[in-house]
């Protein structure tokens, strides 16, 4: 009896002009923002593989290991064109003895998100990246949209029509033409879903410079479940609230303000709310104490003449960093590793101590971004788009992730490295040219050539670019690599819980209503 209900509402939905305009307008809405993300999403992937070569190189050409830094590069997820997500988030993130990868950076560094820029948020950061428009996106307005659009009138119209009382005196029941209409109109709001995302893979399978395995097809399967879970709770939610009015103009009123507060005033509202519970003077306390943490090392530095002991020729010292030199001799050579003995654990104990700083207020953010996140959470349409986010592994927690794995890697790559800091491989590589030593007899020669040829002779003599680049081939690879599919869904199961449960709710409240819905 219900397949005889969800044929009759099916075919009344596929003869509507509603259906026609939805699908149209849902067609050309995710074919258009399709396209543009399809080619964003293959011009962020070409970048990627160019910064990827352009880090391998530079990697590669490291001539001392107080300079070693790794940028790991984070790939573009193919499904961000379902859901860009959390915007703004860096692409590369730097790892090096003297910087630990953290969320947030008091100096804006590219391997976090830093505190400069115009938002009205000054003071948390994570507040200011917004999403842009993607197919989650238009899934969450216009087929919700379309949702209350197509059953505003189930009850009253056919109340109107005089067939109503017909229908709930039928043998059917009226468990069975409720369950009927919610499914009939389930199946309607899937067509337009699954011709977007026929638009979307056939786009995919079009393109001439991508190609997906099978986690990529399984991720687009379940944002595809996904959506149609949300449609189905947003549809449950219109039609339980469509069973409270009398007249199709009112329930349509009804719907379309039930709509502009889940997908508007519950989202937009919850931020301003949330602007209360914003914890005070956390940044200007992270920033006090990084500034007294950067003073401490300078004072150290200071009391040791560093300034003195960087007076070679072709040096580069950084007071916070990494140093290399050409110029110097043996003995110099021997003062300075003495000197590091004491200077490279201040530096990397001052890392530590940053990071743990700007940890720290950033712990305090997310904290801040977790309640503004509960207090939206009652917005259908918030709760599916956390859902696809993280199914596409554009949200802030799996960026996060990757920050995590990014310090452990460092942990690895500093086991490697310390050892180095107790020889002179860590600042020059001049004993492996003896022509490069400041010796007398060397420096006679430089005289000479200076007198016949000019400065640039000895530039040429004692330059950097004669230096072979250090072998790290056993220096242990970046392994920071994003979610698996399976950690993902496991990640947006708790939002997807949520959507079933609403749709469960909904069911039941309209079953109830229903069976005491006034005949007359």
């Amino acid at each position: 009896m219900i397949g005889h209900i969800v044929r009759k509402e099916l075919l009344v939905n596929l003869q509507s002009m509603r259906f026609l305009v939805g699908l149209v307008v849902s067609a050309l809405m995710m074919g258009i923002v399709g396209y543009v993300l399809v080619e964003d999403y293959a011009t962020r992937m070409q970048k990627y593989i160019a910064d990827v070569a352009e880090h391998r190189a530079a990697l590669a050409e490291t001539k001392v290991y107080s300079m070693v830094a790794v940028d790991v590069d984070i790939p573009p997820s193919p499904l961000s064109v379902f859901s860009r997500g959390s915007q703004n988030l860096p692409t590369t993130l730097h790892v090096s003895p003297f910087h630990v990868p953290s969320l947030i950076d008091e100096g804006g560094a590219s391997a976090s998100i830093g505190l400069n820029g115009t938002s009205s948020h000054a003071d948390n950061p994570l507040l200011r990246m917004f999403s842009s428009i993607d197919l989650g996106f238009v899934i969450s307005t216009i087929l919700s949209l379309f949702a209350v659009l197509l059953v505003f009138d189930s009850f009253s119209g056919e109340r109107e029509q005089g067939t109503l009382k017909l229908l709930l005196t039928s043998s059917a029941g009226r468990v069975h033409l409720l369950a009927g209409k919610y499914v009939g109109a389930l199946v309607t709001l899937a067509i337009p879903l699954t011709v977007g995302f026929l638009e979307v893979m056939i786009l995919w399978a079009l393109h001439p410079s991508l190609s997906f395995d099978a986690q990529v097809w399984a991720g687009v399967g379940l944002v595809y479940c996904a959506s149609l879970l949300f449609l189905s709770s947003f549809l449950a939610m219109a039609l339980f609230l469509s069973l409270y009015a009398t007249e199709s103009s009112s329930c349509l009123m009804y719907l379309l303000l039930a709509w502009v507060t889940v997908s508007v005033v519950i989202p937009a509202g919850g931020g301003y709310v949330a602007e209360y519970f914003r914890p005070k003077g956390l940044r200007e306390i992270m920033l006090s104490e990084a500034k007294q943490a950067s003073a401490h090392l300078s004072n150290e530095l200071e009391r040791l003449n560093y300034r003195q002991k960087g007076g070679w020729n072709n040096a580069w010292t950084d007071w916070f960093g990494a140093e290399s030199i050409l110029g110097l001799t043996q003995q110099e050579a021997n003062n300075r590793l003495a000197y590091n003995q004491k200077v490279v654990p201040m530096k990397l104990q001052y890392a530590e101590d940053r990071y743990r700083v700007v940890e720290s207020y950033a712990q305090g953010l997310l904290s801040w971004s977790r309640t503004r996140e509960d207090l939206i959470r009652p917005s259908l349409c918030v709760d599916y788009g956390n859902v696809v986010q993280a199914l596409a592994g554009t949200d802030l927690n799996t960026f996060d992730d990757l920050v995590q794995k990014s310090r452990l890697y460092r942990d690895a790559m500093m086991a490697y490295l310390r050892p180095k800091s107790e020889t002179s491989l860590w600042f020059t590589r001049i004993f492996e040219y003896p022509d490069m030593e400041p010796t007398e007899k060397n420096q006679q020669y430089w005289q000479s050539l200076i007198e016949k040829e000019g400065q640039r002779a000895v530039e040429k003599i004692m330059s950097w670019d004669r230096v072979s680049s250090l072998d790290l081939t056993s220096m242990p690879p970046p392994s920071v690599n994003m979610r698996g599919v399976t950690e993902r869904a496991l990640h947006a199961l708790p939002d997807g819980i949520l959507l079933f449960a609403a749709s469960v709710v909904f069911i039941g409240l309209s079953m109830i209503r229903v069976r005491h819905y006034p005949l007359n």
